[in-house]
């Protein structure tokens, strides 16, 4: 965390530039709340998703969201909720950007084609949750529920339940992003491969520096689950590769240090990567406490990774 002369400080700058009439360095990207931040809330049974438009807005000061499936999924079934989801964030001036879709069961890169259909079924429905919120899109995963094996096969099955999903999004003009995140995704030559070969202009990736170790969840023989970890790569070079094909940007943060700096990333370099891309879009805060971040409440955890984001911004 900032200690609190480096937090009174920034306050005392903020109220003399308010009354000198000036404004903060314009940043070169936008800023999204990503609901995920509250995964300690939400473990705890203290997150309610209809309260997130007015946080974002009156506490944090921002004007966009990035949804996460799994915590309202058993209330997406109901046009009430989301009719409300939807009049909260216009009431609240808010964008709905993207939706972050996590399921279980089969998945859009599944080596067996009726798998692979049914998860193309499964996802349209969330692209029409999407479509009716005015969101631009949805983030899904390719693989990473099945064991390790040929990666070719499983490039050629992601291409497949991907691009039969992208035909689907496109004619709702909503994109479809990857993010780099389990399986075989983690690896930025293979998820780049996919983006070459579904060649949609509604793909893109959802690039995230905290993945960049392949991790597969599966069942074995004996019905033991099984989490198991594969190659790892330089979390700089894969952003480098994987932000020409970005629609969205995370900006995951763990801890910090007494600076105020990602204990986990170096993300002066990453917003470098990021901007010498010529990207524009939002960066996502997504908050995930770990380590000495567990002192942190999700709002200090939200609050630090924004004040982070718009200093290195600015600079």
């Amino acid at each position: 965390m900032m200690t609190r002369r480096d937090h009174l400080r920034t306050l005392l700058w903020g109220g003399l530039a308010a009354r000198a009439g000036l404004s903060a360095a314009p940043l070169f990207f936008k800023i999204s709340l990503g609901e995920y931040s509250f995964n300690t809330s939400h473990r705890e049974g203290k997150y309610d998703p209809l309260k997130l438009a007015w946080i974002t807005k009156h506490q944090f000061g921002l004007n966009a969201i990035d949804y996460v499936s799994s915590f309202w999924d058993t209330k997406a079934s109901s046009r009430n909720f989301l009719r409300e989801l939807k009049k909260r964030a216009s009431d609240n001036g808010i964008v709905n950007h993207i939706i972050l879709v996590d399921m279980s069961g089969p998945q859009l890169g599944d080596l067996e084609k009726v798998r692979r259909k049914n998860a193309v079924q499964a996802h349209r429905r969330w692209l029409d949750i999407a479509s009716f919120l005015g969101c631009s899109g949805i983030r899904v995963n390719l693989n990473g529920f099945q064991p390790p094996g040929n990666p070719e096969a499983f490039l050629n099955a992601s291409v497949d339940g991907y691009g039969s999903l992208l035909e689907y999004g496109g004619r709702q003009n909503l994109d479809v992003l990857v993010q780099n995140h389990i399986g075989y995704s983690c690896d930025p030559g293979w998820l780049v491969a996919v983006m070459k070969q579904v060649n949609n202009k509604h793909a893109g990736i959802e690039a995230d520096p905290g993945h960049f170790q392949e991790l597969f969840f599966f069942t074995d023989a004996h019905g033991k689950h099984v989490t198991q970890k594969r190659r790892s790569f330089d979390t700089y070079v894969g952003m480098a590769q994987l932000m020409p094909y970005a629609k969205s940007v995370n900006a995951k943060t763990h801890a910090f240090d007494a600076n105020g700096n990602g204990s986990a990333f170096d993300y002066e370099r990453i917003l470098k990567i990021v901007k010498d891309a010529g990207y524009t879009g939002y960066i996502g805060i997504e908050w995930e406490p770990e380590g000495s971040g567990r002192k942190l409440s999700d709002a200090q955890g939200i609050e630090a990774t924004k004040a982070l984001l718009e200093r290195l911004g600015a600079e």
